[in-house]
């Protein structure tokens, strides 16, 4: 495709996958498309993650790696990704690639009537257990009724957005919170958000980091910080 996309990658502690996930990453994108780049943003690993990301870098131009200096817990790692990403078309997903990217040039065909896409799995489930499926349910649900957000799976591990659209949101969140944030501003700001169905396989290799007690702690922090700035917001109005 002439379709230009920067492939944005946060990445916390991901030394196991580093190898597979570039390889598999500049193997699909330069198979499918004239354009590309793959910015990596480094949320402030304690592994050896970001001195591999760099050694492939300086071998070739078409990877980025952009180093935060504190743990930014997700929000800020995604924002600094996508500020640096400079292509027509900004998709990022989990480092480990849940998704595959050869249908890349399908899905993003889906623009033609939407600003924002999400991904949701139509065939492979995508909580590993009932405890993670009972997670996702009730963060689903609190968003929802919060906010009137209503998607299959808000934190699902594949997002796109125009560059034209990501340049006019003001997200703050520095959690998972992050997605659903994105998706908020964007439908206030008019912008057409789409779900799209998209191939997903579970997790192989590393573990997770989004479910640990700190991390859901600043999500209900980040939920309960926008809740209160709209309400300001459609106070002022009225």
């Amino acid at each position: 495709m002439a379709t230009a996309i920067s492939l944005v990658l946060p990445m916390f502690n991901e030394g196991p996958v580093v190898e597979a996930t570039l390889t598999h990453a500049l193997e699909c994108l330069d198979r499918l498309f004239e354009d590309f780049e793959i910015v990596v943003a480094d949320d402030g690993s304690t592994d050896n993650s970001a001195n591999k990301v760099a050694r492939w870098a300086a071998r070739d131009p078409r990877l980025k790696l952009v180093r935060l200096p504190t743990n930014q817990r997700f929000g800020g790692a995604l924002r600094a990704g996508l500020s640096a990403a400079s292509n027509e078309f900004l998709v990022y997903t989990d480092f480990d690639l849940p998704v595959s990217l050869n249908g890349l040039p399908q899905i993003l065909r889906e623009f033609s009537d939407a600003d924002v896409l999400t991904g949701y799995s139509d065939s492979v489930p995508k909580d590993a257990n009932w405890r993670c499926r009972v997670i996702s349910l009730r963060y689903n649900s609190l968003v929802t009724g919060l906010f009137g957000l209503s998607l299959r799976d808000i934190n699902f591990g594949f997002k796109a957005m125009r560059k034209s659209v990501w340049d006019q949101l003001a997200s703050r969140s520095c959690s998972p919170f992050v997605d659903a944030e994105l998706f908020i501003r964007a439908q206030r700001l008019g912008f057409r958000v789409k779900e799209v169905a998209v191939p997903f396989c579970q997790r192989q290799l590393g573990a997770s980091h989004i479910r640990r007690f700190d991390v859901i702690a600043a999500t209900l922090w980040d939920m309960a910080r926008l809740r209160l700035e709209l309400l300001s917001v459609q106070k002022r109005q009225n």
